[in-house]
């Protein structure tokens, strides 16, 4: 689906830097030129999102998508299926600190939705929030850096102090479907007051698309702030 994503950074700095931290695919983890952003090998192995992910809510059509549950979310575009090498590529981001894989899935993520003809009408992108702990044990929000390659060559702002997120010693991933619609819940919030997203369009940029709980419940935090609607992005779905 997307023959030519693999050229990043050609910078003299980016050049200068790899010399004392040598670029790694962020699939396979092996060396690679300064200015790429993976091996060819791997790249050719992503399986891309394709006809069979639903374009709503973005979930595989079977064994059965997520529109029956109502989702806050107005539409929901996947990059790829969170399985095999796409799937290494998410675990080197979030725990290995390779941001090339955020570069990767953004670029892929922007072009489908130009694809979707949606891209144009969004005011701003909004990256689903990590915990102030969580940011200072791993310096960075792996959705941002997501969001920062989604926007790149456009004029949607970024924004991150909309939406905030509480600790939590419970990782999403452990717990059941109704768990984690729970938990999500009671987990995002928001401090604002008003409507000061009035009459906007939102892109909310996650890593992984599960069950859609952690997208749902800050979509709803999005439409209470006066969102008209909201559209997610997901770098991966399950």
């Amino acid at each position: 689906m997307y023959g030519s994503i693999v050229m990043g950074d050609s910078s003299l700095k980016s050049y200068v830097l790899d010399f004392f931290f040598p670029n790694r695919c962020p699939f396979c983890g092996g060396f690679i030129p300064y200015n790429d952003l993976c091996c060819e090998e791997c790249f050719s192995e992503i399986l891309w999102a394709d006809e069979h992910i639903c374009p709503q809510c973005g979930k595989p059509k079977r064994p059965h998508c997520l529109c029956k549950e109502y989702p806050e979310y107005s539409l929901c575009a996947s990059a790829a299926y969170y399985s095999g090498i796409a799937k290494e590529g998410i675990f080197s981001l979030k725990f290995k600190n390779n941001l090339n894989a955020a570069a990767i899935f953004g670029q892929a993520l922007r072009d489908k939705l130009s694809e979707m003809g949606v891209i144009d009408g969004i005011d701003l992108a909004v990256p689903v929030p990590m915990s102030p702990k969580q940011m200072r044990i791993r310096g960075y929000n792996q959705a941002e850096e997501l969001a920062k390659h989604l926007t790149k060559g456009t004029n949607i702002p970024v924004r991150t102090e909309l939406i905030q997120r509480r600790f939590s010693k419970t990782a999403q991933h452990s717990l059941s479907g109704e768990d984690r619609k729970r938990k999500a819940a009671q987990t995002y919030f928001t401090e604002l007051c008003g409507t000061p997203l009035s009459g906007m369009t939102v892109l909310l940029v996650d890593d992984v698309l599960t069950t859609g709980s952690t997208l749902n419940a800050c979509s709803k935090l999005l439409l209470q702030l006066g969102s008209e609607r909201v559209i997610c992005a997901a770098a991966a779905t399950v």
